[in-house]
């Protein structure tokens, strides 16, 4: 009887799960595989109290007159430039991993909100909005009665 070599069936499958970590990555922007500028966008917190919406995106190295923020519909956008800081001829880089160039964030916000009294702040890297609930969203109490028969 001829002896056949021995194949795991782990081989292809670990293959095959390397190859599908590799397109997801590619398509859903993480790992190594995305360049520095595609990873740009902030990420975000959003927080929902009694009576506001409150948004913090991480935007490190921007300046405030940089950055745009405005409400359109039931959506809260962040967008702006990073400008890429001139390279000196002195200095040889060997990784250039810091982001520069145009980013647009849009967040579905869950409850209607006051667009007048909207405010924002930037505070070391940090943006924070704060949007009070409109009266529509806001909880209401509603008292109920003992009615004895």
């Amino acid at each position: 009887m001829e002896r056949l070599p021995w194949k795991p069936i782990f081989g292809p499958l670990a293959d095959l799960r390397k190859e599908m970590d590799r397109l997801f990555d590619s398509f859903f922007g993480r790992g190594k595989g995305k360049e520095a500028a595609d990873l740009i966008a902030p990420v975000v917190d959003l927080e929902e109290t009694d009576k506001d919406i409150i948004v913090k995106a991480e935007l490190p190295g921007m300046n405030p007159e940089d950055i745009d923020v405005e409400l359109s519909g039931n959506n809260l956008i962040i967008q702006g430039k990073k400008k890429f800081k001139k390279e000196e001829k002195k200095k040889n880089y060997h990784i250039m991993e810091c982001s520069h160039g145009s980013f647009y964030r849009s967040i579905p916000l869950p409850v209607e909100v006051k667009e007048k009294e909207i405010k924002a702040n930037y505070k070391k890297g940090v943006l924070e909005i704060k949007m009070p609930k409109a009266e529509v969203a806001l909880p209401k109490k509603i008292k109920v009665n003992l009615k004895e028969s």
